[in-house]
């Protein structure tokens, strides 16, 4: 009886925010940007008790989406994808246009982290498109912003700069006549177009707009956001050299790290922090911090994978019904043509020339063969459009990390490049020539080769740190492959590299001294 009467204690209090929509936007608001930072489990408690107290379908599908949100962060893509589904189910009952503009921009983010681009594009679209059935100007402008911003990511993770900074400028048009968390919406554009231009190696503008950013956010206690801003603070001063006030951002992205449960936040605050530490030479306190990027790496690796594999069982589940319909199709057919020759057969043969037109016959069905021959030939044959984005997905895949994640299959690089297994094997096999696991095997050497020819301080990693560096499963599995592309093992090079940059690093000091 006791527990009875405490959740009904803890259940009220949600049930009174459930009804009046200010009061749940500041339980949201506070629990999506302040609590979820400092106490993960409450602030997905709190999502939970929301939707359960929620009695109108708004509520019911904004609780799901505030979980939905949180779960991404944390890394776990399909139940994020999940709980975004059943709000769009909920959404599609309530004829709710706001809503369901915010769900299919929320998956087009999930499809973009995972590298889909296609499947996101087409979601930005969905959105767009219910973003103009939205009748309140205001609502409207802020979703408009909000679709326009997702747009911008949408290039700047495929490095389009460019073309995102106009997005960003769209965006931020529609936030400026916001009311609410106008501040925060501001300060993620101008973090956005900061991150631009990183990319495009203007420095001083990026300082700038981070800099406007977190003056945006001075009454925002610390978040995602901040984490980020104050990584691309620290990001501009190591490349400027100046390791005093990269320092101190820093630390406070350390800070963050310790108490963020947003994964991606994590592992971009490693990374950073490496950077910094090789600036300083510190390379105890630079393996600490790759080994929890690595750890952070391998979490997402296995929750995206797992979100992609369960993607691929639906992609061959519907190409099994097909297989069916058409097997069905086939054997109709079958049964049809044998009916019509043994007709065709009888009627010839109570004819008068019956030796010539069994000949006529034969040589039909011989014809008829032939056609099957070709038609059976062409199905193998992929169509050249469907060829050549197989290949344009594969470009864009060389050019990621994905190759390094150790669970990564074909089925998952199929859906990656929206398409079946059979396909893909074809393309791999006639354009690379080398079976889908040689090829993924060449990538993470060529992927590794590069990194030691580049970033010194993997030199002194030892060979089974390397192996798991670049994605393989064992030592000796990574060792073969090395050899095969190098003809080398890992470690003669390793040793012929630390002797090229020993010399290089004499030479440019012989060099100093005679000047």
């Amino acid at each position: 009886m006791k527990s009875i009467s405490f959740i009904l204690l803890f259940f009220l209090p949600f049930q009174l925010f459930a009804q009046n929509r200010n009061d749940f936007s500041r339980v949201y608001t506070k629990t999506y940007l302040k609590t979820s930072h400092e106490n993960f489990r409450k602030a997905i408690n709190i999502a939970d008790s929301l939707y359960l107290a929620s009695k109108e379908p708004y509520f019911k599908a904004k609780s799901l989406m505030l979980s939905a949100t949180m779960m991404q962060q944390a890394g776990e893509i399909k139940k994020a994808v999940d709980y975004a589904s059943r709000a769009e189910e909920i959404c599609k009952n309530a004829d709710d246009n706001v809503q369901s503009a915010e769900i299919y921009g929320f998956l087009a983010t999930q499809y973009r982290r995972l590298k889909l681009y296609d499947q996101s594009i087409s979601y930005i679209l969905k959105a767009s498109e219910q973003a103009e059935h939205i009748k309140d100007t205001k609502v409207r402008n802020t979703i408009k912003g909000l679709i326009s911003q997702e747009h911008a990511n949408y290039e700047i993770d495929q490095r389009y700069y460019k073309k995102a900074m106009p997005l960003i400028e769209k965006s931020q048009a529609y936030f400026r006549e916001k009311k609410a968390n106008k501040e925060f919406f501001l300060a993620s554009n101008e973090r956005l177009m900061a991150d631009c231009f990183f990319g495009l190696a203007k420095y001083d503008d990026a300082l700038s707009h981070y800099t406007i950013a977190l003056k945006l956010l001075k009454k925002h206690p610390d978040n995602f956001l901040k984490g980020f801003i104050y990584k691309g603070i620290s990001a501009v001063y190591i490349k400027k050299r100046n390791i005093t006030d990269a320092k101190i951002y820093i630390d406070l992205t350390q800070k963050i790290a310790d108490k963020t449960q947003y994964l991606d936040l994590k592992k971009a605050i490693y990374k950073t922090s490496q950077e910094y530490y090789i600036l300083e030479k510190n390379l105890e306190k630079f393996s600490q911090l790759k080994n929890k990027e690595d750890a952070i790496t391998q979490a997402i690796s296995e929750k995206e994978n797992t979100f992609i594999n369960d993607e691929q069982t639906k992609l061959l589940d519907t190409n099994k019904v097909l297989r069916q319909n058409n097997l069905l199709f086939i054997l109709t057919s079958g049964g049809i043509l044998t009916i019509l020759v043994s007709i065709f057969f009888f009627y010839y043969k109570r004819n008068s020339h019956i030796k010539s037109k069994i000949s006529l016959l034969e040589d039909t069905l011989k014809s008829k063969n032939k056609v099957n021959h070709r038609t059976t030939k062409n199905i193998k044959t992929i169509k050249l459009e469907v060829e050549e984005k197989i290949l344009k997905k594969l470009e864009s895949f060389e050019n990621s990390t994905i190759f390094i994640k150790k669970s990564f299959s074909l089925s998952a690089l199929a859906t990656y490049c929206d398409t079946n297994t059979k396909y893909l094997s074809i393309v791999i096999n006639s354009h690379k020539q080398k079976d889908f696991n040689n090829y993924i095997n060449e990538l993470r050497i060529k992927y590794l080769v590069n990194k030691i020819r580049t970033e010194p301080q993997y030199l002194k990693y030892k060979i089974v740190s390397l192996a798991e560096l670049a994605g393989f499963s064992t030592q000796s599995k990574f060792i073969g492959a090395f050899k095969k592309e190098m003809s080398v093992t890992p470690s003669v090079f390793i040793k012929s590299m630390e002797e090229q940059h020993f010399y290089a690093q004499n030479t440019d000091l012989a060099a100093k001294e005679s000047l």
